[in-house]
């Protein structure tokens, strides 16, 4: 009975005239960008997510390095492998995740007419096209947390049947897979459900099943990790990425660390003067095979980076704090710029193209203002209500998100922000909605 009825509302769904434009227009946009692009953008982190793809086909991860998790590479896995069919299957995610923002919208009390207009919007900005063409997570990445989203409009999270639980908890744990980061977000959202309805008895309830496949998720892959490196890290690129937040500080290192912070101190000046990314500075080190004398496998010498990033840290507590707020969680509202590595062969196009994407992010960094804007004021009504809206736990799941991603790493802070950008303009659009306009208009219309 109720696969029949998931069934049928799916098929009412899609004979919805604007969700057929969706599909319509989501199909001949990309259709047409991909005849004047015909290129697959690979950028460095591109290679690490193939390496992976081609042990999962072997079904055999014996002797893996530890610097992905599996979760986007048994996406590539799926398209066999290939590159090719890998982007293919990115273009049909990326208009499927556009119906999941119509449904969303239409959850969240928008009308037919103005979520369609809404989801069109969205879907125009070219940063979409651009992550849907290269080897990497984000595609994949915004269609989990766009469904996480839809969930939560939906209010599939106030579900207690252990079926549905049991769904989510799966979900959760792909996500996990995809990137271990967004290890947290079922704890937080566990956490905001107990806070909703809160009394000591229910801190504990049904819904602590969607903590599980996170959990296994995440220290299953540690441990396969452990058995291929001998190190029990989600990736083995942690302690390289933990040490990009010492840049600023590395050579107020311990002493015994002087081979790595000398070093790094020289290519962050030397990345200075040269006007490139100063975040990247012990890449440039580790690419110019600067530590090779060491003799260290990447695994060993991401622990030791680990290790100097902790004593550093500890060290100096002051500009570690400077640099988490600074700098990550500052670049994090930022507009990350994907446009540099798509070239299109026709320069007229690319000219065309570049200006569009040119204004297009000065139109979404002016919504992430925005947002910062109104998150103020929903956190204020959250704690003045003591209710927990769907408004705020977007807020609340977007600000921890840049926060906890501030503390972990620096440099591309703005990517991490790229799959929650749709909820930043949903909401902003919502506060309008709902404060602005319905006290001039009947909101009905919207």
């Amino acid at each position: 009975m109720i696969k029949s009825k998931t069934i049928h509302n799916i098929i009412s769904f899609l004979n919805q005239k604007e969700v057929k434009l969706l599909l319509l227009i989501g199909f001949l946009v990309r259709f047409i960008l991909a005849l004047l692009y015909l290129k697959i953008t690979k950028v460095p982190d591109s290679w690490s997510f193939m390496t992976l793809s081609e042990y999962l086909l072997k079904f055999d991860l014996t002797g893996y390095n530890g610097e992905r998790s599996p979760g986007y590479p048994l996406f590539i896995a799926l398209g066999l492998g290939t590159m090719k069919l890998t982007v293919v299957y990115q273009l049909i995610l990326g208009i499927l995740t556009t119906l999941f923002w119509f449904d969303t919208l239409i959850a969240l009390k928008f009308s037919q007419k103005y979520s369609f207009w809404i989801t069109i919007f969205i879907s125009s900005f070219l940063c979409h096209f651009f992550f849907e063409t290269s080897i990497l997570v984000e595609t994949v990445t915004l269609f989990f947390i766009t469904i996480l989203f839809w969930m939560l409009a939906k209010n599939h999270f106030e579900n207690t049947n252990e079926l549905v639980l049991t769904s989510i908890s799966l979900f959760f744990g792909y996500l996990v897979l995809i990137k271990p980061f967004f290890v947290f977000l079922s704890f937080l959202i566990y956490g905001l459900y107990v806070l909703k309805s809160f009394s000591w008895k229910t801190i504990i309830n049904k819904k602590i099943v969607i903590l599980i496949f996170p959990i296994l998720a995440y220290f299953g892959w540690s441990y396969v990790n452990k058995l291929n490196t001998n190190y029990f890290v989600s990736t083995t690129f942690l302690g390289l990425n933990t040490s990009q937040n010492c840049v600023y500080f590395a050579e107020k290192s311990p002493s015994e660390f002087d081979w790595i912070s000398k070093p790094y101190v020289a290519y962050r000046e030397k990345a200075i003067r040269e006007n490139k990314d100063v975040s990247m500075a012990i890449w440039y080190a580790y690419n110019d095979s600067v530590f090779k004398k060491y003799h260290l496998p990447f695994p060993d010498f991401s622990n030791e980076l680990g290790k100097f990033a902790k004593a550093t840290i500890q060290k100096n507590k002051s500009d570690y704090l400077f640099q988490v707020f600074n700098r990550s969680f500052l670049d994090f509202w930022k507009v990350y710029d994907m446009k540099p590595y798509v070239t299109f062969d026709n320069s007229l196009v690319d000219s065309v193209i570049t200006q569009i994407w040119t204004i297009q992010k000065y139109i979404l960094q002016i919504f992430k203002l925005f947002f910062i804007l109104i998150a103020t004021y929903y956190l204020y009504e959250l704690l003045r209500n003591r209710r927990i809206s769907i408004e705020a736990i977007g807020v609340i799941i977007i600000f921890v998100t840049a926060l906890l991603q501030a503390f972990v790493t620096y440099g591309t802070n703005a990517k991490y922000s790229y799959p929650l950008e749709f909820i930043m303009i949903i909401l902003v659009l919502m506060f309008f909605k709902n404060k602005v306009i319905s006290k001039r208009l009947n909101t009905s219309q919207l």
